[in-house]
């Protein structure tokens, strides 16, 4: 009888482990009399790419890993209805809400983690439609895109939450350039921000990177971004910054592209093809950010 009960724990475990590839288990040893259990705890981990998926009632958000292998994803707060963009930490994963205009906080696995404070101008009016959110959490910055008000909005990561009924004013506004008319997303590093322009010639998508200096400087536009095979992009909707590439998230292909940053400003060339690309998960037809 003792065999069976031990038995039938140990399958009742191995079956509790199984589950989500974000998910990594540690071990914590206990005893009783006469028998040694082992419990697993669940600890969430988050994916290198998280895209936001707008698809209303919910809205999503979709979780691949560094081969663009879909791992996982989960629903959004009822109250975050419009998602505009997205940003991760190693911790948290936040959601811009084109609605509210307020940021959602989210645990790796999907948690419901908070809201931000609405976020103003320096003026003191709410900003206009945001169009993509970037984080530096290394120092503390929060940044949003708003097409409308042609400003890219620097805010206190640490001081947007939790949400206390009051409004938060940004630290620091770069205007956009003038050719920048067609703001999509947004993407971070130490020095630059650079915001992705979604604009049409002629009826066929010409979309660049405008990269901003956080500090004084002069703004930069980089090549055009092709597909692998040299095909325009369709509607690019999201960027985000790994290392030395920046990938692009495109709605209208249903795909991701990596693209070299240096390549991208080096000034040889009017285009450049995206060095490599994945698909996106079918149900995730209407993405907005990542």
């Amino acid at each position: 009888m003792k065999k069976v009960l031990v038995l039938s724990l140990a399958l009742i475990l191995l079956l509790g482990i199984t589950g989500h590839g974000t998910s990594s288990y540690f071990s914590d040893t206990e005893t009783s009399t006469g028998n040694t259990f082992t419990a697993w705890v669940e600890e969430c981990v988050c994916s290198m790419f998280n895209v936001s998926n707008n698809k209303g009632n919910p809205d999503n958000i979709f979780k691949y890993d560094a081969s663009g292998t879909l791992v996982d994803s989960f629903d959004l707060s009822a109250i975050n209805t419009s998602s505009q963009g997205v940003a991760s930490t190693d911790d948290y994963i936040y959601v811009l809400d084109l609605a509210d205009k307020q940021v959602h906080r989210y645990g790796c696995c999907g948690s419901d983690e908070g809201v931000s404070r609405r976020l103003d101008t320096i003026a003191g009016s709410s900003i206009g439609n945001p169009d993509g959110l970037a984080i530096y959490s290394a120092n503390d910055e929060m940044w949003v895109v708003s097409a409308n008000d042609k400003k890219i909005y620097g805010y206190s990561l640490s001081d947007a939450f939790p949400d206390d009924g009051t409004t938060l004013a940004p630290t620091q506004e770069i205007t956009l350039d003038d050719g920048n008319t067609g703001a999509a997303g947004l993407a971070i590093d130490s020095d630059y921000l650079y915001v992705l322009d979604d604009d049409k010639v002629g009826g066929q998508s010409v979309d660049v990177l405008y990269r901003y200096p956080k500090s004084a400087g002069a703004v930069t536009v980089s090549k055009v971004l092709l597909d692998t095979a040299s095909n325009p992009l369709q509607n690019p909707s999201g960027a985000m910054i790994d290392g030395t590439s920046i990938w692009v998230v495109d709605r209208g292909t249903g795909m991701m592209y990596e693209y070299n940053l240096t390549e991208l400003f080096d000034g040889l060339g009017p285009t450049l093809d995206a060095a490599s690309e994945f698909p996106l998960d079918s149900a995730n037809n209407k993405a907005t950010g990542v």
